[in-house]
């Protein structure tokens, strides 16, 4: 029952709403419109597309020998030169072993002079007939092997040289360290073949990796300019070019039926240590560009009065500020009916005066009518909106000094 009441008392107070709403309209609605003035500009065509920071050039370091760390000497986002050490492993056990192996060295060296001194003593004696040949052929014999062996330790030194200089993993580019392998170094030992660190050619050489739309991709051509902003920097505006574009691996256009996207990479022109790989980034790729052009914002060109709307300007061809017809034409209830006379019953400047027309406004209009002939013979055929068209229904000579305002 209660709810009842409560449904009766809202329905009472929206009743008395709706009334005091219709009874204080007035019926009419006020329409404000603006203007705005026809600038000269540049109008751009253009395809929008979003991607990422790329590098023109990416290396990833990986350790040729397993030792432990010795000494790190860069860290994540550090600028790097070509050749400059990265980190730096224990080498003194490869440096034992090299010291080692150099005085070994040194000894067979030593015992290969005095063994090439004995071939070269029995090689005499066996001239002079002192000694059988058996002899000679053995000592060349043992100097050869002396070689092959110095040969070998030379082979073992190298490599040890080799590694020790591995120990130190240097940059292969001039770029930045985009990438480390932080367990690894974290771990304080490097294994080899382990891969330590990935240098990009840094932000003086990067690229946009863009995804563009097949439908549109037909418009995209290399070296179209570029703009772009980077993600949380939009107010920033950077440029580039389209350098290349890679096709879909695999696309069958004729069993495939989802949207194709293809791959546009754009180098970047003016870069900056603000811009960084695997930064998003929204780009604008210039189509096409016309200069110096008159310029009206879509809006007007959309513009659409509302029904019921009733102008109340003038008529005016602005040909100037605050020009109307009315400076050089009379009124347009007049004018028609003069025009109405003149094109379609074809009648007379006086039959027309003698229907309460001023004869100078007659004859004025007339005379415009008469000079304006030829805009009609330059103009495409248009709709017949009355019993008689121009051309076909009314023809008016140009030449010969014929009037018909007398």
């Amino acid at each position: 029952m209660k709810k009842i009441k409560l449904n009766i008392i809202l329905a009472i107070i929206l009743f008395i709403f709706l009334i005091f709403r219709i009874s204080t309209k007035d019926g009419t609605q006020d329409f404000i419109f603006s203007t705005t003035d026809v600038v000269n500009g540049d109008i751009v065509e253009s395809v929008v597309s979003s991607g990422k920071i790329i590098p023109g050039e990416e290396i990833k370091v990986f350790s040729r020998v397993t030792g432990d760390i010795y000494q790190t000497y860069v860290e994540y986002g550090d600028i790097v030169k070509k050749g400059q050490i990265l980190i730096e492993l224990d080498s003194s056990t490869y440096e034992n072993n090299l010291n080692t192996k150099l005085k070994n060295l040194e000894i067979l060296e030593i015992e290969q002079d005095q063994m090439r001194k004995k071939v070269d003593t029995d090689t005499k004696l066996l001239d002079g007939g002192y000694i059988p040949k058996v002899e000679l052929e053995e000592s060349e014999n043992q100097y050869r092997i002396k070689s092959i062996e110095i040969d070998e330790l030379n082979s073992e030194i190298n490599l040890l040289k080799q590694k020790i200089s591995d120990t130190k993993l240097t940059s292969p580019i001039d770029g930045r360290i985009d990438y480390l392998n932080e367990d690894l170094i974290k771990e304080g030992k490097i294994f080899n073949a382990s891969w330590v660190y990935t240098i990009s050619s840094g932000y003086k050489d990067l690229n946009i990796s863009l995804s563009i739309d097949g439908r549109e991709i037909t418009k995209v051509n290399l070296g179209q300019e570029v703009e772009f902003s980077v993600e949380n920097t939009s107010n920033t505006k950077f440029s580039g070019k389209v350098v290349k574009i890679v096709e879909p691996i695999g696309l069958k256009p004729n069993i495939d039926k989802s949207p194709v996207f293809y791959e546009v990479i754009v180098e970047i022109l003016d870069t900056n240590s603000s811009l960084k790989t695997g930064l998003s980034v929204d780009a604008t790729i210039n189509i096409q560009v016309k200069n110096n052009i008159m310029k009206i914002k879509r809006s007007c060109l959309r513009f659409v009065p509302p029904e019921g709307i009733i102008i109340k300007k003038a008529p005016t061809a602005e040909l100037r500020d605050n020009q109307k017809d009315t400076d050089s034409l009379p009124e347009y209830n007049v004018l028609d009916e003069i025009l109405k006379g003149l094109v379609e019953e074809e009648i007379s400047v006086e039959k027309i005066v003698t229907k309460g027309f001023d004869r100078n406004i007659v004859e004025k209009t007339a005379k415009l009518l008469a000079k304006s002939e030829y805009k009609r013979f330059q103009a495409a055929p248009g709709p017949k909106v009355t019993n008689k068209a121009f051309g076909r229904d009314r023809r008016f000579p140009l030449t010969s000094g014929f009037r018909n305002w007398n």
